[in-house]
């Protein structure tokens, strides 16, 4: 009976004893899963931290390339409305186009009217060969003669926006160039949008007020106007001073129409205004650019490739600049790190949590 009694007490020690060691294998691996799981959290947290930081890096390093890219392109804005400034403040357009005014448009009553329209002629030429608003060059006499009529050149109009004087390849007044010279008359700058011209070349136009010789009249009294081609003294200023990355691209764009349209040349060799995307494709950068001037983001250029891009804004024209580079370039080095950081991070915790369940197995088996 007693030893009946003995055998029952001891069943049920044993049976304490297990519990309290299945409780105890149960909690002990809970709390390692728990370990693994926070372990593994924190390493993919941390290279998704050090993503973010280089991703960050990035868009420094992007907003002060666009950021020079923008102040070149608004120096070569600046500068030619500072040839049109000139013209429009030579003394003796001034006094021409004053003397036109108060003789209300009638060119015989001005004196030596024709050795005054031939010196603002003359003018108007050298300055136009100076400053790039000629035609391109083309071989040969005839063609010439062709491909200069009406491509790009310096003009004057009077107070009734009619060009007075002009140089030989000036295009005629056309509802462009008409509606910038009705505001510059108005006694404000006006810029006539890049267009594609009768060169089948993109053109842009810069237009200032006549002001005359006593400048107690707000209004112009007359139109300094210049169109020229948009070429490489542009677009040479997209193009950033040492640079290395080959996906790395700055285009200037515009909103026309419901669409996108790529103004400068591209790096897979469209010409100026030859592509043009809608705007609501899905991601596009250039669409993000026009919509959030200033801002970064991560998203999809005109071939469909993943980019990091950012803009600025262009003053004076309805143009934004965009700066982008290949996600892949630009990641290709920080992503390789972070991949070999993963990997060392996770075998580290896969044989922390062997080997410590192998050390806990062989004490509990102890």
């Amino acid at each position: 009976m007693g030893n009946s009694d003995s055998s029952g007490q001891a069943d049920e020690q044993e049976g304490t004893v297990r519990r309290q060691v299945n409780k105890m294998v149960i909690t002990v691996g809970i709390a390692v899963t728990l370990a693994i799981v926070a372990a593994v959290y924190l390493a993919f947290n941390f290279v998704e931290e050090e993503r973010g930081r280089n991703i960050q890096a990035w868009q420094v390093r992007l907003g002060i390339v666009a950021d020079s890219r923008t102040s070149a392109v608004n120096e070569w804005v600046d500068e030619n409305f500072g040839v049109m400034r000139e013209l429009s403040e030579n003394a003796s357009l001034q006094v021409y186009m004053t003397q036109l005014t108060l003789a209300n448009g009638r060119k015989a009553e001005i004196t030596d009217e024709d050795g005054q329209a031939g010196y603002l002629r003359n003018l108007l030429i050298s300055t136009a060969n100076r400053a790039g608003y000629i035609p391109p060059p083309t071989a040969g006499d005839v063609a010439a003669n062709v491909e200069k009529a009406g491509v790009a050149g310096l003009a004057l109009a009077d107070a009734s926006g009619n060009f007075i004087v002009s140089t030989p390849s000036m295009p005629p007044v056309s509802s462009k160039i008409r509606k910038a010279v009705l505001k510059a008359l108005g006694g404000e700058p006006a810029l006539i949008d890049v267009f594609m011209g009768s060169s089948n070349l993109p053109s842009v136009g810069f237009v200032l007020p006549i002001f005359s010789v006593q400048g107690d009249e707000p209004k112009g009294i007359g139109a300094v106007i210049g169109i020229r081609l948009l070429g490489k003294d542009l677009f040479n200023k997209l193009k950033q001073p040492g640079e290395t990355a080959a996906s790395a691209e700055t285009y200037l764009v515009r909103e026309l129409a419901g669409t996108v349209e790529y103004i400068s040349p591209l790096a897979d060799g469209t010409p100026p205004l030859k592509r043009s995307l809608a705007k609501d494709t899905p991601n596009l950068a250039a669409t993000f650019a026009l919509k959030t001037l200033g801002g970064f983001g991560q998203k999809m250029d005109y071939l469909g490739e993943d980019v990091l891009v950012t803009s600025r804004p262009i003053a004076n024209f309805p143009w934004v600049l965009v700066r982008k580079i290949s996600r892949m370039e630009a990641l290709f080095e920080t992503e390789t790190r972070l991949k070999t950081i993963l990997i060392v991070f996770i075998l580290i915790i896969v044989g922390v949590a062997v080997g410590f369940i192998a050390v806990w197995r062989h004490g509990s088996s102890v």
